[in-house]
C-alpha cells in the first residue's frame, strides 16, 4: 500500500474519532453502522483505526480541561508527529487560563509516549516457559528468556513483544484485530496459529493456521504469510519460504521443551541450547563447528548433549565453570 494511501485511511479514521468526540463518545446509530461498514471494508482501516484511537486516549488530560457545560464546536484534527489530534476549541480557551509552565508540563505528560495503565507485564526467565490466557480467550505461550506487555481492552487487542519467543493461539475477533508490535515489525491478524521470535529488530515468523500480516516501517506494503510459511523480516526486508508441515512442527518444537535438529551446523545447534541454560556450550574450533546434527534434544539438558557429542563425533568435551568447551581431538 502506497504512503498516500494510508495517510488518507489515517485522515479518514481521524474524521471518523473526531466524530465520535463531537458525539460526546457516542455515535448516532446510523453513523455508528456506517462506521463499522468502513471498518469491515479492509484490515488497514481497522488497524489505522486503533491504533489512532489508542493514541487519542492518551491525550485524556487534555481533555480533562473541557468545561462541563462548553458550546457545541467543531474538533479541529492537527497533525503532531504523524499523527491526527482533535484540539476543541473550548480547551484552549480553557487552557489559556493556565500559567505557560503549567500548560508545558500537562501537554508534555499527554503527548509523551507511555505505558498505558491497562498493559500488563510477563517475562520468562532463561530456560523457562509460562503460559499466557488473555480476557478476550487468545492463549499466549513465552518461551525462555522473553519480555512482552499486553493491553486487550474492549476497543482493541495489543501485544508488544519486546524480546524473545512467544507462540500465539488467537480467538477470531473479526472487530478487533489483533495486533503484535516486535521492534520495527508490525503483526496483525485476526484468528490463528503462530510464533514470532524477535532478536532486535529481526523476527522470525513461523505459521501453523490461518493468516498473518507483515508490515515493516520500511516496506510500503505488508507480506501476507498463510498456513506453512515462514518468513525472516528486519526493518526493509521480508523473506517468505514454504516449509514442510514437518519443518514448522520442529521449528515449534520448544513448546514441549525439545530442540529438533535437522542437519544444522553444530554452532547452530549450540547457539540454540544457549538461550536456555546456564551452562554454555561453546565450540573451540571451525572444524567441531561444521559437523552436522540431527535429532530431537531435551533443551534444559546440555550436558546430555554434550556427552552424546563425546560418543557419537569423538569430540573432546571439557567443563571450566559455567561453559561446557567443545573441539575436535588433539593429535
Amino acid at each position: 500500500m502506497k504512503n498516500e494511501e494510508l495517510k488518507a485511511i489515517e485522515a479518514r479514521a481521524a474524521d471518523w474519532i473526531a466524530e465520535r468526540d463531537r458525539s460526546d463518545g457516542h455515535l448516532p446509530a446510523e453513523r455508528q453502522a456506517e462506521l463499522q461498514r468502513w471498518l469491515a471494508e479492509s484490515t488497514a482501516h481497522r488497524v489505522a483505526f486503533l491504533r489512532l484511537d489508542q493514541t487519542w486516549q492518551r491525550a485524556d488530560r487534555l481533555r480533562a480541561l473541557k468545561p462541563a457545560k462548553a458550546p457545541e464546536a467543531a474538533s479541529r484534527p492537527t497533525r503532531i508527529g504523524g499523527w491526527h489530534w482533535m484540539v476543541q476549541p473550548t480547551l484552549k480557551r480553557a487552557a489559556a487560563g493556565l500559567s505557560l509552565a503549567v500548560l508545558t508540563l500537562i501537554i508534555a505528560s499527554a503527548f509523551r509516549p507511555q505505558q498505558r495503565q491497562d498493559t500488563v507485564n510477563y517475562a520468562t526467565a532463561r530456560g523457562q516457559r509460562q503460559s499466557i490466557k488473555l480476557a478476550d480467550g487468545s492463549q499466549l505461550t513465552l518461551n525462555t528468556a522473553t519480555q512482552l506487555r499486553t493491553a486487550v481492552t474492549p476497543r482493541a487487542r495489543q501485544v508488544w513483544l519486546e524480546s524473545g519467543e512467544a507462540f500465539f493461539d488467537i480467538a477470531h475477533d473479526a472487530q478487533r484485530p489483533f495486533v503484535i508490535h516486535a521492534g520495527k515489525q508490525t503483526v496483525t491478524v485476526l484468528g490463528t496459529k503462530f510464533s514470532l521470535f524477535r532478536e532486535g529488530d529481526r523476527l522470525n515468523v513461523t505459521v501453523l493456521e490461518g493468516r498473518v500480516q507483515v508490515q515493516g516501517e520500511d516496506q510500503g506494503q505488508a507480506t501476507v504469510l498463510t498456513r506453512d510459511h515462514a518468513a525472516l523480516a528486519d526493518a526493509g526486508n521480508v523473506l517468505v519460504t514454504l516449509q514442510s508441515p514437518q519443518q514448522v512442527n520442529a521449528s515449534l518444537g520448544w513448546l514441549q521443551g525439545k530442540l529438533v535438529f535437522n542437519e544444522v551446523s553444530l554452532a547452530e545447534a549450540a547457539r540454540q541450547f544457549n538461550r536456555y541454560g546456564i551452562k554454555q556450550l561453546v565450540i573451540k574450533d571451525e572444524a567441531a563447528a561444521r559437523i552436522g546434527i540431527g535429532g530431537v534434544f531435551d533443551a534444559g539438558n546440555v550436558e546430555a548433549f554434550a556427552r552424546l557429542l563425546h560418543a557419537g563425533f569423538g569430540l573432546e568435551v571439557r567443563v571450566s565453570g559455567d561453559e561446557i568447551q567443545v573441539s575436535t581431538p588433539t593429535t
